[in-house]
C-alpha cells in the first residue's frame, strides 16, 4: 500500500451560536474538554492512529487557538517529511468581518474549490471526512475496511440509539435498510417517534476522485453551499453504506451537551470508552507540577489536572490546569477550565467557568443540570453586598455581549 493512501479532511466550520458564550472567541474544535484535551484532538487522533499522513484543516476564522494548540501537529505524529497538517482559510470570512455566530452564509464550498489542489497533491486514494462536533473515537481502518469490501460510492458513520435526545433536533439521521445501504436521510426531530434512529456522524469515506468531482459540480451549477449539504446529497443519490459505530458518541452542539459530555467523563465505563480503548487520545504535552491537597480539602468524584492548588470541597466536578480552590469553598457539579480561581467561601453548583475567571470570596452561583451558568473567559464575578441576590460581573471584554450575562442571573 503506498503512502498516503487515505487523505484526512478536518471540517470545523462548525455553527459557533449554539455553544455561546463558550465560543464567542474560539471554534467548537478548541473547546476544552475533561481537564486536559480539546475537542480537536479526537478526530486528530482518528486519522492519524489509522495512519493518515495527510490532514487538511478547512476552516473560516478564529485559527489562533488551533494554532497554539496543535502546531506543527508533532503530538499526533504529524511533523514528518510525509504530508503534516494543512491549515485552509476563506480570507472573506475571516472574524474581521465580524460574523460572531460563526456561520458562513454563503456556504463553504468555495473553500474547497479554491484549494482543491491540496487533494491531487496528497496523492490519496481515498479521502476521510470528520468535523470536531461529533465526540467519540473512531477506527478509522475499519471504516474503511468495509467501505473496499461494500464497493460503495461513499460510507457514511453512524451511531444507532433507542431514545431521542432533545438536544439532537438538528442533527440528520439515516434510513438504512436491511442491507446497510442509506435510502434516505431527514431531521432526527421527524424521527423521534419512529422508534430506533441512525444518528448521522457526519463522518464519510469516498475516492479523492469523488470528492473533487462533487465539487467542481456544484461550483460549475454556481450553488452557495456547505461541503456537508453537497454530502448529504451525494449518500441519498448514489450507492451509499452506513458503518454502525457502537462507542461513546455526544453530540457538542449546546452549551447543555457540552457539560453532560464532561460530566459523562465521571463515569468509568465512559472515560474508558472514549480516553483509554484501543486509541489512546493525544493532546498538546504541558508539563506542570502534580496537583496539590491541602489537609483541608475534601475531593470526591472529580477529574482535576496538575497544576492546581485544592483547599475546599470539590465533589463530582472537572478541574482543569493551574486552579486554585481556596478553602471553605464548595465546588459541586461543575467545569472549572484553565487558569481559573475560586475565593473562600464561595459556592459553586452547576457552572462552567471559562479560562482564567476569578470568583471572590463568598460569592454563589447556582446553576441546575439542564441549565449550568456560564461564566465568559476573563471575568472577575463578585457580590455587590450581603444582600445582594445577584453578582456584579466584570469582564475583559464588555460590549455588546454584557446583557447576555446579566440575563445568566436575572
Amino acid at each position: 500500500m503506498r503512502r498516503n493512501k487515505i487523505c484526512g479532511i478536518l471540517n470545523i466550520t462548525e455553527s459557533r451560536l449554539a455553544t455561546y458564550p463558550l465560543t464567542m472567541n474560539r471554534p467548537v474544535a478548541s473547546l476544552p474538554f475533561c481537564s486536559r484535551y480539546r475537542l480537536i484532538d479526537f478526530p486528530l487522533t482518528n486519522l492519524t492512529t489509522a495512519g493518515v499522513e495527510t490532514i487538511g484543516i478547512f476552516t473560516h476564522d478564529n485559527l489562533r487557538s488551533i494554532y497554539d494548540h496543535v502546531r506543527s501537529g508533532k503530538e499526533w505524529g504529524l511533523d514528518s517529511i510525509h504530508g503534516g497538517l494543512f491549515f485552509f482559510s476563506e480570507p472573506s470570512l475571516d472574524s474581521g468581518r465580524g460574523n460572531q455566530s460563526g456561520l458562513n452564509l454563503e456556504g463553504d464550498i468555495y473553500n474547497y474549490f479554491n484549494n482543491i489542489e491540496f487533494f491531487e497533491k496528497s496523492e490519496s486514494e481515498y479521502t476521510v471526512i470528520m468535523g470536531t462536533r461529533m465526540l467519540c473515537n473512531v477506527d478509522v481502518q475499519a471504516i474503511l475496511r468495509n467501505h473496499i469490501e461494500q464497493g460503495a460510492d461513499i460510507t457514511v458513520v453512524y451511531k444507532s440509539v433507542d431514545q431521542f435526545d432533545d438536544g439532537d433536533q438538528h442533527v440528520s439521521c439515516l434510513t438504512i435498510d436491511e442491507d446497510g445501504r442509506v435510502r434516505g436521510l431527514k431531521s432526527c426531530e421527524l424521527h423521534k417517534n419512529a422508534g430506533k434512529m441512525f444518528i448521522n456522524m457526519e463522518i464519510y469515506i469516498m475516492k479523492t476522485r469523488l470528492l473533487t468531482k462533487l465539487i467542481r459540480n456544484v461550483v460549475a451549477e454556481n450553488e452557495h453551499c456547505n461541503l456537508n449539504d453537497v454530502l448529504h446529497k451525494a449518500i441519498v443519490n448514489l450507492p451509499s453504506n452506513g458503518f454502525e459505530y457502537t462507542g461513546y458518541l455526544k453530540t457538542i452542539n449546546s452549551v447543555g451537551a457540552y457539560y453532560q459530555a464532561n460530566m459523562d467523563m465521571l463515569q468509568d465505563s465512559n472515560l474508558t470508552a472514549l480516553l483509554k480503548g484501543s486509541q489512546t487520545i493525544h493532546t498538546k504535552v504541558k508539563n506542570e507540577a502534580p496537583t496539590y491537597y491541602a489537609r483541608s480539602s475534601e475531593v470526591e468524584d472529580s477529574l482535576v489536572a496538575n497544576g492546581c492548588l485544592i483547599y475546599g470541597e470539590v465533589a463530582h466536578s472537572v478541574v482543569f490546569r493551574n486552579v486554585t480552590i481556596e478553602k471553605n469553598t464548595v465546588v459541586n457539579s461543575s467545569v472549572i477550565m484553565q487558569g481559573s480561581s475560586i475565593g473562600s467561601g464561595a459556592e459553586l453548583h452547576y457552572v462552567i467557568l471559562d479560562k482564567q475567571v476569578r470568583i471572590e470570596p463568598n460569592t454563589k452561583l447556582i446553576g441546575t443540570k439542564n441549565k449550568p451558568i456560564v461564566i465568559e473567559k476573563n471575568s472577575v464575578i463578585s457580590r455587590i453586598s450581603e444582600d445582594s441576590q445577584s453578582p456584579e460581573i466584570r469582564t475583559a471584554n464588555q460590549g455588546n455581549d454584557r446583557e447576555n450575562y446579566n440575563t445568566l442571573f436575572s
